[in-house]
Formats: C-alpha cells, sequence, structure tokens
C-alpha cells in the first residue's frame, strides 16, 4: 500500500472516507414508518427520566441509551428522522475513532481498513438508522477495548479512567455490552498474570471502581432475569442458527430466522461468505510476515478482541441451547466494533510485497461491497413498502377515528399496537391478553394499553373500535377462529382493508 506513504494524503483521504461514509449509512434515515421496537423507543423517551428509569428497570435493557437519547431530543425534537439519526452518530463517532485514536495507535493503514471494512458492512446500514441502542453501544465497547489496549501499555490513570468511563457507559448501555466489557477485562487480566504480574493491583482497582459504579443497576438485574426465565419472547436455538449467526455480520437480508425462508435459497451469499471466512482465516493465521515488537502486539490485540466477540457470542448462544433462549442475531451489534477492527489489524499486518496478499486485500473488499451494495437497495425497497403501508393506515384511520372510537389489539408485540398508540395518543387503547403474559404487562403499561381478557370488557360507552393487524403474525387477530367468534359477540365488521399485509378493521358496536 504505497499510496499510504504521506500523511497529509493519508488525512485528506481518510477524511474523505469519513464524509462519505456518513452520507452513504445516513441515507436510510430519512424515513418515517418504524416497527414495534422502534415504537416502543419512540413512546419511551416521550415520558419523565423518573418513569423512563423505572420502566428500564421493568424491562430486558439498561437505560443509558434512552437517557441520552431523550436529552437530545431536547434539541433536535421527536420526529422519527431525528431520532434515527441519533442512531448513526455513534457509527459516525466509530469513524471519527479510526480517524483519530486508531490512527494514533495501530497507524494509518489499520485506520483506513477500519473505516473502509465499518462502512461497507452490510450490518451498519441497519445499526446506523435503527431507532435502538446497538449502535451506541458498539461504539462504548470499541472505545473499551481501544483504552484497554492503551492501558495496557501506559498504566496511566487518565487511560485508566477512559476505560473504566467507556466500560460502564456500555454496562449501562446493553447487556451483551456488558458480556463484551466482562470478556475484555477477563482477557486484560490474563495477559496481565502471564507478562506484567507486578502490574495486577492498579487494573484490579479499577475492576472494584467499575463494579461500585454499576452497583445502582445492579439492584434491577434479578428481577429482569426472572422476567427473562418466566416469560419471553426470543424461539428456542436451532441449530441451523448458528450458521445464520456466523452470516449475520455480512448478511444482506435483515432476519433470516425471521423470514423463516429455507438456508439453501441464500446459497449464492453463503458462497460469498465462505470467501470472506476463508480470508479471515488466513489473514489472522497464516498471512503475516516477519512483525515488529510494536506490530506483534497489535496482533495479539486483534486476536484478543476477536476472542472476545467470539466468547461473548458463543456464551449468550450456549445458554440459550443449555437454559433459556436470550440471544437474536441483532444482540451482536455491540460487539461488532470489535470484529471490524480485528479485521482491520490482520489486513494491516500482512505483507503486500506479495501479490497474493494485495489480490486477497482487493477480493475482501469486492465481496464486501456487492453485499453493502445489495444491502442498500434491498434496505431502500424495504423502507419505501414499509413508508407506503405506514401512509396507506394512517390516512384510512384518519378517515374513520373520532372520538367514539376505541382501538383493539390482541398480538403484544405486533406493529400495530405501538403504531395506534404513537399516532392516536388521545384515544382509548385494550389489548385482549392470553393467558397471564406477566412479561408484556410492563410493555402495555409503556403504550398506555389496558389489559383485557374478554372484549366484552371494552367500555360500552364506545361505539366504534379500529383493529389494524399484520396477517403475516400466528395469532393474527381475525384469523384466528376463537377471537374471530368472541368478537363478533359484540361487534360487527363496517369496514375492512388489507394494506400489503396489514388489515385493518372498522368495527360497530351492536346495540
Amino acid at each position: 500500500m504505497s499510496l499510504l506513504k504521506d500523511k497529509n494524503q493519508n488525512t485528506v483521504l481518510l477524511f474523505s472516507l469519513l464524509i462519505i461514509g456518513s452520507c452513504y449509512l445516513l441515507y436510510h434515515c430519512f424515513y418515517t414508518a418504524f416497527w414495534y421496537d422502534e415504537a416502543y423507543t419512540i413512546n419511551l423517551v416521550r415520558h419523565s427520566f423518573g418513569h423512563l428509569w423505572h420502566v428500564t428497570a421493568n424491562d430486558v435493557h439498561p437505560p443509558l441509551y434512552y437517557i441520552l437519547l431523550k436529552l437530545y431530543t431536547y434539541i433536535v425534537g421527536e420526529s422519527v428522522v431525528a431520532l434515527r439519526v441519533f442512531s448513526a452518530l455513534p457509527i459516525i463517532g466509530c469513524m471519527v475513532v479510526g480517524c483519530t485514536l486508531i490512527r494514533k495507535d495501530f497507524g494509518d493503514k489499520t485506520a483506513l481498513l477500519f473505516l473502509l471494512t465499518l462502512i461497507l458492512l452490510p450490518v451498519t446500514q441497519y445499526a446506523a438508522s435503527e431507532i435502538r441502542m446497538y449502535s451506541l453501544a458498539m461504539f462504548f465497547v470499541l472505545c473499551s477495548s481501544i483504552y484497554a489496549y492503551r492501558s495496557y501499555h501506559s498504566f496511566s490513570k487518565p487511560d485508566f479512567a477512559k476505560l473504566t468511563l467507556f466500560s460502564l457507559a456500555a454496562a449501562y448501555t446493553h447487556y451483551y455490552a456488558l458480556m463484551g466489557v466482562f470478556y475484555i477485562y477477563f482477557l486484560f487480566l490474563v495477559v496481565l498474570i502471564l507478562r506484567k504480574k507486578e502490574r495486577i493491583l492498579p487494573f484490579i482497582g479499577v475492576g472494584i471502581i467499575f463494579v461500585i459504579g454499576y452497583l445502582p443497576w445492579l439492584i434491577n438485574i434479578p428481577g429482569q432475569m426472572e422476567q427473562v426465565s418466566d416469560e419471553y419472547w426470543i424461539n428456542q436455538t436451532r441449530l441451523k442458527d448458528i450458521l445464520i449467526y456466523i452470516y449475520y455480520p455480512f448478511s444482506v437480508e435483515l432476519d433470516l430466522v425471521g423470514t423463516g425462508a429455507p438456508l439453501k435459497s441464500f446459497a449464492f451469499e453463503f458462497s460469498l461468505l465462505a470467501i470472506l471466512l476463508l480470508i479471515i482465516v488466513y489473514i489472522v493465521i497464516k498471512g503475516l510476515r516477519n512483525l515488529t515488537q510494536d506490530e506483534k502486539d497489535q496482533s495479539v490485540f486483534g486476536k484478543l478482541i476477536f476472542i472476545v466477540f467470539v466468547l461473548s457470542v458463543s456464551t449468550a448462544v450456549a445458554y440459550s441451547f443449555l437454559v433459556k433462549p436470550v440471544f437474536v442475531t441483532r444482540y451482536m451489534n455491540p460487539l461488532m466494533g470489535l470484529l471490524v477492527l480485528s479485521i482491520a489489524i490482520h489486513l494491516s499486518l500482512l505483507d503486500y510485497k506479495l501479490r497474493l496478499h494485495s489480490a486477497i486485500v482487493i477480493v475482501f473488499f469486492g465481496v464486501l461491497v456487492f453485499l453493502s451494495i445489495d444491502r442498500f437497495i434491498l434496505q431502500k425497497k424495504t423502507n419505501d413498502l414499509d413508508q407506503s403501508v405506514q401512509n396507506d393506515i394512517i390516512r384510512f384511520a384518519e378517515e374513520r377515528v373520532d372520538d367514539n372510537t376505541v382501538f383493539l389489539y390482541s398480538d403484544t408485540r405486533s406493529f400495530a399496537i405501538a403504531f395506534g398508540n404513537i399516532l392516536f395518543p388521545n384515544h382509548k387503547h385494550y389489548e385482549r391478553i392470553r393467558l397471564t403474559q406477566k412479561y408484556y404487562q410492563q410493555y402495555l403499561k409503556n403504550f398506555n394499553c389496558i389489559p383485557i381478557f374478554d372484549f366484552k370488557e371494552v367500555d360500552p360507552a364506545y361505539k366504534k373500535a379500529l383493529i389494524i393487524k399484520n396477517v403475516d403474525k400466528d395469532d393474527s387477530f381475525m384469523a384466528v377462529p376463537a377471537d374471530s367468534i368472541e368478537l363478533m359477540q359484540y361487534y360487527d365488521i363496517i369496514d375492512r382493508a388489507n394494506f400489503k399485509g396489514h388489515v385493518v378493521y372498522q368495527l360497530q358496536r351492536k346495540e
């Protein structure tokens, strides 16, 4: 890579990539359709800080993302686009880290390769546009790893302080970020025992400070674990899902588990994945030249953060197999910065005097470019479709909803319960729940939704009702005979429309 010998040119190149990558990732932020988890976030940040802390304490995620997002809304407002941009900012922050901290510690070549990989990795587009905490957690975990590296070499108080702050921020953002931080600390301790036993005490002090800093939230974890062990929405992990987990960072399709599509229909993408994995294995094991001491340290660090990524995911997958399902593919996103940095470090250490290594890099980024553009096109089509459907539902509802109308739901995690409450917050919303569904009662409170066990419990003063259902769901409302029979005891259908899989019913209460 002779083009990277001029420092000034490298600066221009890196910050040009930063600008281009930011624009590329921000593109998907400018649409207003949303799904259930995003709606949960949108609704939550409209509440007070006290309510926000209370709800998250009874949820399954820590509160920092929601707190920062609420503070952000005081500046830019609560529009869906503004909230999406907030998710893009930590990814842009990761790129800034690439141009600064990573460049300083690992060199221009690693910084360039980090930016290219981060921008082109298909899953980055998802993390940068979804109104959830994954991109923020990714930023904090990445910074934690970098300051762990710096702390190991300097043992300076400022580096230890930054390690502690970023680690706490990660732990307060997502539990998989907490797991990543745990393994960073664990491997840090192992390396100290092997190489610098005399420096263990300062690190133990850092660990104690971390635990003290996390104590205010630790008291909530047992209750959240009880919720997960009692009732939780994640399906049982299957053996074939392991292939999907490996594919996820490079995936064009958002959720192969959710689509239910047979894996053979993604044979071409899996072939490209095989190429990428072979390259990654090669650069980690066989592709290294004779290294200087600094390069050896970088190589070790690159392997260690890759191990953190693998251990964190493997722990969650093993627990899901053996105890209780707690893992879905998007929970990898808080750890994704570690994977990207590990790949960039190992690519940078290749001996580019060998044509084979230059060819490997060209193939690697060629495949990434193809997958990234493919994902970009699919994401745009998906966004356009979702936007069209949402606009149609809004028009249908606005023409029929009046002060005499309530909203009825039967799927606790459907888009409808979130959609109706956000767009029509001044109306009554009823959720017909099955069994106890204790886990979801907290969600219903967040959406100001009244749980009922029978439709006769709906306030009879309201003569009209509106139902929005996603017919793809297993318990799609009017497709379930028991629900339909029960509902028809009290209501007549007076209007119906199907908007590409979302069916909207207008009901009239029987006299």
